[in-house]
């Protein structure tokens, strides 16, 4: 569904950069915006997983596990998103004095529809990190194995927390604590995080549910490795 959208987001905004004829400078302006927002948008989503959930991919590399991450876009309010396209599409051309403002605000709509990741913790993008006996490397910082508390699952609309590492054992310990009242957005805001040295860091988010625990599962069994 991702890469369908993509393409068509993608088509649209090509609309706009190439075909669509302003007839003032503020119409121009509100041309290259929208053209900004969709294609940007296109490209976002074809970056994402194929599906709704999320992927990860494991590689081995010596004695570490490469772990690559691709996060879930985001629900999109698809009625909204497309009447701001067509509204805007509709000022650019028109010729109506000063109608080009109005087009600014159906572009701001779009950028909150589009564009707009209210999930938290950078999910927009893949990630890649690794994982061995000696810690977890990530966005090329080395969280030292020793100085990891706990790693857990978080999603900020739902309030829970899984810990799959516990320093005390040196093994998964698998205990959970169920998600619920989760909405469309929540199912995919889902994210890896790990607490070492009195800090908290991110290792992946925009996940759903199962890869966040599969992606924990992997994580934790490579940190067990003697």
């Amino acid at each position: 569904m991702n890469r369908i959208a993509g393409f068509v987001l993608g088509l649209a905004g090509l609309w706009f950069l190439l075909l669509s004829s302003p007839r003032s400078a503020g119409e121009a302006a509100v041309k290259y915006a929208f053209a900004a927002i969709l294609l940007w948008s296109a490209y976002r989503r074809l970056r994402a997983a194929s599906k709704k959930t999320a992927e990860y991919l494991m590689q081995a590399d010596g004695e570490w596990t490469r772990l690559t991450v691709l996060p879930a876009a985001p629900p999109t309010l698809w009625f909204p998103a497309g009447l701001s396209i067509v509204l805007g599409a509709g000022v650019v051309g028109s010729g109506v004095a000063y109608l080009w403002v109005v087009g600014w605000v159906f572009a701001a709509l779009a950028w909150l529809t589009l564009l707009k990741d209210h999930r938290g913790g950078k999910p927009a993008g893949p990630r890649s990190l690794r994982v061995g006996p000696q810690g977890i490397e990530t966005e090329g910082a080395l969280l030292r194995k020793d100085d990891i508390h706990r790693l857990r699952i978080r999603n900020k609309f739902a309030g829970g927390a899984e810990i799959v590492y516990d320093a005390a054992r040196g093994l998964p310990t698998g205990v959970a604590m169920g998600l619920a009242g989760r909405r469309a957005l929540a199912e995919v805001a889902y994210r890896v995080e790990v607490e070492a040295a009195g800090k908290a860091h991110v290792l992946a988010a925009g996940l759903d549910e199962v890869t966040a625990a599969g992606l924990v599962t992997e994580i934790g069994k490579a940190l067990a490795l003697r």
